[in-house]
C-alpha cells in the first residue's frame, strides 16, 4: 500500500485523489490550509467562474458520475456574445463548455470523493497549512490553525455508508510521513517554495500587467428590457485595455470580472456606487442597465486582485515528489485554460502510472518530460493569444466572422486563431503554439510597442 500525501485540496488535488483511490493500492492523506468548502462562509474563500472545456471534461469523465454531479451545479455554455456599442456578435461553439463557480467545483469534487467506497483509505484535513518538507526524511511539517478540524472516514462494511467522524485537535504543529508527496497547493505553493529554497527546482514568477475586480450581476434587468442569453459567456470592451467578462451561473446570475491595466484602474477615484454607475452608463450603457446601485457599490468596494504566473523547470523533484496545477504552472486566466490544464495534469500522470506499472520512480520523470513542453507553451499562449491593440482586436473579430461565413470554402484564408484551437479541441498546447506562432509574435510585438 503506497502512502501518498497531497498538499492542497483544490480541484487538481481532489481529482488526483479520485484517480489514486480508483487504482487501488494507495492510502491518501490530504491537507489544505483553507476551511472545508462545505461549511465555510463564501466570503472567507476566493471564488471565480471556471470554464471546463474538453481537456478538463475528459479528465473528469474518467470518474464515473462526476460530470453529471458538476453539471447539476453549473451551466452549459454554447458560445460567446461580444457586446458592442452598436451591435452584438455571437460566436457559437462546436463543443459546449461547463461553466461552474470555483467553490462549487471544489465542493462537488470533495463530496463525491468522500462518498467513494474506497473512502477508508482517505484522510482529508482542512485548516492545516504545510510549513515545511523534509524530502530526504520523507516527512512533511504541518500546522493546524486554531479551531481547525480533521475529517476522517472510518472503515465500515462495503454495503453501509462511511461514517464521518470530526475530530477537534489541540495540536498546532505536527508531522506526517509519506512515501510520495504531491504539491497541489496552488500559486503560492509552500511545497514548491521549499524545493526552490533547497535548490532542487528553478521557478520564475511574474505578476501580470492586468488587474481585476470580481462581481455578480443579474442576467436581466428589472423590467426585462435587457435579458442576456443564459447559455453564453458575455464580454464587453469598456475602453482601451478595459473589459468585462461574465459567465452565466444557476439562478439567472452572471459571475465574472472587470479587467483593467494595473497602472490604470478607472475605478480608483470612484468611491461611491453612484460614481461607478455613472462611469458604466457613459462607457457601456447596455452593461450599466444590468447594474443596480447596490451592485455598483459592491464593485467600488471590492479589492483589486492581481494574477501571478508560475513557470518551473520541472514538475517532479527526485523520485519522491510531484508538482501539479497552479503550484507548477499558474497562467493568466485570459484564455480560460488554468483549471483545464491542472485537471489534465492528473489525467496525463495517471497515464504515466499505467505505462510504468505504478512505479513512481519511473512515472515521475516520464510525466515531467512529457508534460513540461505543453505547460510552458500554455503560459505563452495565455500571455499572447488574446489581442491587446485596437486594430488586432478588430482583426480578431473579423477573422472569426470570416471563418463562420467562408471557412468551409476558403480554409487557407481562415486559419484558426489560438483561441479557437484552445477552446474547440484537445490539441497539445505545444502544437497549438507552433501552429499559431505568427499570431502570437504579432500580439507580443503590439504589446512591446505599447509599453
Amino acid at each position: 500500500m503506497k502512502n501518498i500525501v497531497i498538499i492542497g485540496a483544490g480541484p487538481a488535488g481532489l481529482l488526483l485523489a479520485h484517480y489514486l483511490l480508483s487504482r487501488g493500492g494507495y492510502q491518501v492523506q490530504m491537507y489544505d490550509r483553507r476551511p472545508d468548502p462545505r461549511s465555510a462562509m463564501p466570503s472567507s474563500q476566493r471564488t471565480f467562474p471556471i470554464s471546463l472545456q474538453l481537456r478538463g471534461l475528459r479528465a473528469i469523465q474518467a470518474v464515473p458520475g462526476l460530470e453529471p454531479a458538476l453539471a447539476a451545479r453549473g451551466v452549459w455554455s454554447q458560445g460567446v456574445v461580444i457586446h458592442g456599442q452598436k451591435k452584438d456578435r455571437q460566436i457559437d461553439r462546436k463543443s459546449p463548455l461547463l461553466l461552474i463557480d470555483r467553490n462549487e467545483l471544489t465542493r462537488v469534487l470533495l463530496e463525491t470523493l468522500l462518498a467513494r467506497k474506497e473512502v477508508s483509505r482517505l484522510t482529508v484535513t482542512f485548516d492545516c497549512a504545510c510549513v515545511g518538507v523534509d524530502l530526504d526524511g520523507q516527512r512533511v511539517m504541518l500546522q493546524r490553525q486554531l479551531g481547525g478540524q480533521s475529517e476522517r472516514q472510518s472503515e465500515r462494511q462495503s454495503d453501509r455508508p462511511a461514517e464521518t467522524r470530526v475530530e477537534a485537535s489541540a495540536e498546532e504543529r505536527f508531522e506526517a510521513g509519506f512515501e510520495y508527496l504531491v504539491g497541489a497547493d496552488g500559486v503560492r505553493s509552500q511545497v514548491r517554495e521549499t524545493f526552490v529554497t533547497r535548490g532542487d527546482l528553478h521557478c520564475e514568477q511574474k505578476t501580470i500587467s492586468d488587474a481585476y475586480k470580481s462581481l455578480y450581476l443579474p442576467r436581466a434587468n428589472a423590467d426585462k428590457s435587457i435579458e442576456l442569453a443564459d447559455d453564453r459567456i458575455h464580454t464587453w470592451t469598456v475602453g482601451q485595455g478595459l473589459r468585462m467578462l461574465m459567465a452565466p451561473q444557476p439562478g439567472d446570475w452572471l459571475h465574472g470580472t472587470f479587467i483593467f491595466p494595473a497602472n490604470n484602474n478607472p475605478l480608483a477615484a470612484l468611491s461611491t456606487g453612484e460614481a461607478v454607475l455613472n462611469y458604466f452608463q457613459r462607457r457601456s450603457p447596455s452593461l450599466a442597465k444590468l447594474m443596480s446601485l447596490e451592485t455598483a457599490t459592491a464593485l467600488a468596494e471590492k479589492p483589486v486582485s492581481r494574477v501571478v504566473t508560475v513557470k518551473c523547470d520541472r514538475m517532479q523533484v527526485k523520485s519522491r515528489s510531484l508538482l501539479i496545477g497552479d503550484a507548477v504552472h499558474a497562467v493568466s486566466p485570459s484564455v480560460g485554460q488554468g483549471c483545464n490544464a491542472s485537471l489534465q495534469d492528473v489525467q496525463v500522470f495517471d497515464q504515466c502510472l499505467n505505462r510504468c506499472a505504478d512505479n513512481w520512480a519511473e512515472a515521475l520523470p516520464t510525466f515531467s518530460t512529457e508534460r513540461l513542453p505543453d505547460v510552458h507553451a500554455l503560459r505563452e499562449l495565455s500571455d499572447y493569444a488574446f489581442p491587446r491593440s485596437k486594430w488586432m482586436a478588430f482583426e480578431f473579430i473579423f477573422r472569426l466572422m470570416l471563418k463562420k461565413k467562408l471557412g468551409r470554402w476558403l480554409p487557407r484564408l481562415t486559419k484558426p486563431l489560438p483561441m479557437e484551437f484552445l477552446m474547440e479541441g484537445e490539441h497539445p498546447y505545444a502544437e497549438i503554439l507552433e501552429e499559431t506562432r505568427g499570431w502570437v509574435e504579432r500580439v507580443k510585438s503590439s504589446i512591446n510597442r505599447a509599453t
